[in-house]
């Protein structure tokens, strides 16, 4: 269905959700993506509250299909995929989380302490997986030594 027509997932897939909850209200109020209402409904969306966040509400109100357990989402939260680069990132939270800097999809910036702060490049999503870095992950202590180690 996702690769034919992604716009029939509208109660299972988060980003169809959210584009047809904001296309409707568009249409209702005659407004258009520039008006900050729609701009506060795009955050509000994404709220984490229950209470707050406009995915629950649309949840609770039948709107979406959940397709994974509260539970598959705690575990993800704390699982980095083992399989792309977010196994590097994900791991090196939980190992170095005072020293790490800054985190995007594309780096990792680690504050040792030196004069410099040092950003490790990940913008090759099949690099960082489990298989090609648990090892050196696993002998680095401190964020120092996995630089070290991978020599950045």
């Amino acid at each position: 269905k996702l690769a034919e027509e992604p716009m029939t997932l509208h109660r299972e897939l988060d980003w169809v959700i959210k584009r047809e909850l904001i296309n409707t209200y568009i249409s209702r109020k005659g407004c258009s993506f520039d008006d900050q209402r729609v701009f506060m409904m795009d955050l509000q969306y994404h709220d984490l509250r229950r209470d707050k966040g406009l995915f629950f509400t649309l949840e609770r109100q039948g709107y979406v299909e959940r397709i994974i357990t509260d539970e598959e989402i705690l575990l993800a939260m704390k699982t980095p995929p083992a399989d792309t680069r977010a196994y590097f990132r994900g791991m090196c939270l939980q190992k170095y989380p005072k020293e790490v800097y800054g985190v995007s999809w594309s780096s990792i910036i680690f504050d040792t302490g030196d004069l410099a702060v040092k950003r490790i490049p990940m913008t090759d999503p099949s690099k960082g997986t489990q298989k090609l870095v648990a090892e050196v992950l696993e002998r680095s202590e401190t964020a120092a030594e996995l630089l070290e180690n991978i020599a950045v």
